[in-house]
C-alpha cells in the first residue's frame, strides 16, 4: 500500500471512530428522550383516565366504561386499555390489549398505596409499548386497576431513520474527508515524496539530477532542500571519480609493459592496451574469467605459487627476470615480470598486478649480436688458418702426386702415397668451406620457385637415400609465390640439411618433403623486420633427434656429432649463412629418438639481399 493511502487511512479511521462514537451517544440520547417523552405521555393519560373510570367502578356502572374509553379520542392502533376488578381480572379491554389477561392482584393492592402507579416497558407480541398501572380505589376499599399502554413503534420509526440519516450523513462525510486527506496527503507529501524516490533512483543510476521544486516551510520541503545539496554534492564527487577512475585507466592503457590486474580469487580484472596488442586478445575474451583456466600455461610454469604468495601477504612483491613463457597465440616468449599486491582502504589484500615487460625481441637481438661476433670471429680464425696451411698443404700434395708419377704405373704403389693424397685432397676442401663460410660469395638473385628447388635437391640424394630404406614422402603445395635468391646457394641449404636428415637415419626410416605459403601474420615478426609473407619447406626425419644438451650449438661452426672423420660441423652453420643472407629463418622442432624437423622460411616476393 502506497505513503499516502497509508496516511490517509490513519487519519480517516479515527476521525470516523470518533464521529461513530459522537452519533451513537447522540442517537442513544435520541432513544431516551423518545423512552421519556412516552413514559410521561402514558403516565399523564393513565392519571386523566383514572378519575372517570374509578367514578364508574364506585357506582358500578361498568357499562360505561367503553364510552370512556371513546370519548379520550385515542387511537386503537397506538393505545391500550385494559381495566382490572380487584381480582385482578380485566373487565374492560380496547386498543392494544384487546386481548389482554388477568394480572396478580398482589400487584394491584402493591400499587394502591402510590398515588402516580408504575410506569414500565413490556412486549407484546413482538410489538414494543410504554405501559403504566394505575390501582383504583375509594378511599381505602380497592376498587381495581388501569392500565394504559402506549404503542413504541412510531419512536422506533423516527428513531430508526435518524440512525439511517446519521450513517448516510456520517458515509458522505467521511468520503468528502477522505478525498479532502488524500487530496491533501498526495499534494503535500506524496507527491514530493514521488520526485524524492525519482532523483534518488536518478542518482543510483547515473542520471543528470535536477533540482527538486518542492516550496514550502514543512518537513516534506526542508528534506527536498537537503536532497538537491545532497545531489549536487553527490553529481561533483561522481564527476571527480569519474575523471579520476578515466585518467587513471588511461594510465594504465597508456603503460607499454602488460598490466593484468586480479582479485582475491585470481579473475582478471585489468587487461590493459598492451596485452591486447601483443598477444591479440581483446579485453571481452578475459575479463571475468580466471587466470589460470584462462592461460593454463602460467600455472605450468611456475607462475600460480608466486601470485598466491602476493594474495596471502607472504611477499609484497616478486621479480621474475627472462621468464620463459608458451603463449597461446604467439608460440615461445621471454617475459620480465613484477607482481605486487593490491591493498584496500583498511590494508587488506584485495588482489595483485602484474606488470609484463616482452623482452623477446630483446634477448633474439642479443643472440643473434652473439652469434654474429661468434661467427665473424670463427670467420677470421678460419681465413687466417687457410691462409697459413694452404701453401704447406699445396707443397704436400705437390710432392705426393710427383712421386706418384715417379712411381710409375708397373710396379704397386705404396698405399701411403695415395693416403696422403686422399687426405690432403679432404684438407683442401675443408679450407674451401672454410673460406667460403668466411667469405660467402655474392649471392646473384634471380626468381625461384622453391617446389622446383626442392625436387632437384631432392634428385642428387635420392637414390642413395633409397640403398639405405628411407622412404621418401612429398608434400608440395601448388602455386606458391615465387621467391628471389641464389639458386646454387639455397640448393646447397637445403642439401645440407637433407644429408643431415639421412645420416640421422641409419636404420631407415622416413624422410618427409612439404612445402606451404605463409600469409604476413602466421610467423611472428623477427627483431627489427616488418611482418611479410612467404613460404616454407619443411624436411622432417624419423631418425634418432637431436640431445636437447646439443639443441643450443646445433648451428655452431666445427660442431658435429657424427664422429671423428665423418663431419666438419660447417652444413647447418653454412646453411644458416645462407638462408639468414636470403633475409629468412630456420627453426627446428625435434624429440630425441623419435626425429627431427627443419623449417626454412624464405619471404615471398622481390627485396633485397
Amino acid at each position: 500500500m502506497r505513503l499516502g493511502a497509508k496516511l490517509t487511512l490513519w487519519v480517516l479511521i479515527p476521525l470516523v471512530l470518533v464521529l461513530g462514537a459522537m452519533g451513537v451517544v447522540t442517537l442513544r440520547r435520541e432513544q431516551e428522550m423518545h423512552q421519556r417523552a412516552a413514559s410521561e405521555q402514558v403516565d399523564r393519560i393513565a392519571r386523566v383516565l383514572a378519575i372517570p373510570v374509578a367514578d364508574a367502578l364506585r357506582r358500578g356502572a361498568s357499562e360505561e366504561l367503553p364510552d370512556i374509553v371513546s370519548r379520550t379520542g385515542l387511537s386503537s392502533g397506538r393505545f391500550g386499555l385494559v381495566v382490572y376488578d380487584p381480582a385482578g381480572q380485566p373487565i374492560e379491554r380496547w386498543g392494544l390489549h384487546a386481548q389482554a389477561g388477568a394480572v396478580d392482584p398482589e400487584a394491584v393492592r402493591a400499587l394502591s398505596g402510590t398515588a402516580r402507579g408504575r410506569g414500565f416497558a413490556e412486549d407484546l407480541d413482538g410489538l414494543g409499548v410504554r405501559s403504566h398501572l394505575l390501582a383504583l380505589a375509594d378511599g381505602s376499599r380497592l376498587l381495581g386497576g388501569l392500565k394504559v399502554s402506549l404503542s413504541l413503534s412510531e419512536a422506533h420509526q423516527l428513531l430508526e431513520g435518524e440512525r439511517w440519516s446519521f450513517l448516510g450523513m456520517l458515509s458522505v462525510l467521511s468520503l468528502a474527508l477522505a478525498v479532502l486527506i488524500f487530496v491533501t496527503i498526495r499534494r503535500q507529501v506524496g507527491l514530493p515524496l514521488a520526485r524524492l524516490m525519482s532523483g534518488i533512483t536518478t542518482l543510483a543510476t547515473g542520471g543528470k539530477l535536477e533540482d527538486l521544486a518542492i516550496s514550502g516551510q514543512d518537513e516534506v520541503a526542508q528534506v527536498a532542500r537537503e536532497f538537491n545539496q545532497l545531489g549536487r554534492r553527490l553529481d561533483e564527487a561522481r564527476k571527480r571519480l569519474l575523471q579520476e577512475s578515466e585518467y587513471a585507466q588511461n594510465v594504465i592503457q597508456s603503460i607499454t609493459d602488460g598490466i593484468i590486474g586480479v582479485d582475491r580469487d585470481c579473475v582478471i580484472r585489468t587487461w590493459n592496451r598492451a596485452m591486447v596488442e601483443r598477444n591479440g586478445i581483446p579485453e571481452t575474451e578475459v575479463l571475468g574469467r580466471n587466470l589460470w583456466t584462462t592461460f593454463p600455461a602460467f600455472e605450468r610454469e611456475g607462475l600460480r605459487a608466486e601470485v598466491e604468495q602476493l594474495l596471502d601477504g607472504t611477499r609484497r612483491e616478486v621479480d621474475l627476470r627472462y621468464f620463459e613463457h608458451e603463449s597461446a597465440r604467439r608460440g615461445r616468449v621471454v617475459l620480465n615480470i613484477r607482481g605486487s599486491a593490491v591493498r584496500g582502504a583498511t590494508n587488506e589484500i584485495t588482489g595483485a598486478v602484474l606488470a609484463i615487460e616482452d623482452v623477446t625481441e630483446r634477448v633474439a637481438l642479443t643472440q643473434e649480436l652473439q652469434q654474429a661476433e661468434k661467427l665473424a670471429v670463427i670467420g677470421q680464425l678460419a681465413a687466417g688458418i687457410a691462409h697459413q696451411i694452404g701453401t704447406p698443404l699445396n707443397v704436400i700434395s705437390g710432392s705426393a702426386e710427383y712421386l706418384m708419377m715417379e712411381w710409375g704405373t708397373e710396379k704397386p704403389r705404396p698405399a701411403e702415397l695415395e693416403i696422403i693424397v686422399a687426405q690432403t685432397d679432404r684438407i683442401t676442401k675443408l679450407i674451401q668451406q672454410l673460406l667460403n663460410f668466411a667469405r660467402p660469395a655474392r649471392i646473384q638473385l634471380a626468381p625461384l620457385s622453391l617446389n622446383d628447388l626442392m625436387g632437384e635437391v631432392l634428385g642428387l640424394i635420392e637414390h642413395q637415400v633409397a640403398k639405405e630404406k628411407i622412404v621418401i614422402q612429398t608434400d608440395f603445395q601448388a602455386g606458391l609465390p615465387a621467391i628471389h635468391g641464389d639458386l646454387n646457394q639455397l640448393e646447397q641449404a637445403v642439401l645440407n640439411i637433407m644429408i643431415n636428415a639421412w645420416h640421422a637415419m641409419p636404420e631407415g626410416g622416413i624422410l618427409t618433403l612439404r612445402t606451404r605459403a605463409t600469409a604476413a601474420g602466421d610467423r611472428p615478426r623477427r627483431p627489427g623486420r616488418a611482418g611479410r609473407p612467404g613460404v616454407e619447406a619443411i624436411i622432417s626425419d624419423t631418425g634418432t633427434g637431436i640431445a636437447p644438451e646439443h639443441m643450443p650449438r646445433i648451428f655452431d661452426p666445427f660442431f658435429s656429432t657424427k664422429g671423428v672423420g665423418k663431419g666438419t660441423g660447417l652444413g647447418l652453420a653454412i646453411s644458416r649463412r645462407i638462408v639468414e643472407d636470403h633475409r629468412g629463418s630456420i627453426e627446428v622442432a625435434t624429440e630425441f629418438g623419435r626425429g627431427t624437423t627443419f623449417t626454412i622460411w624464405l619471404p615471398a616476393g622481390d627485396h633485397t639481399a
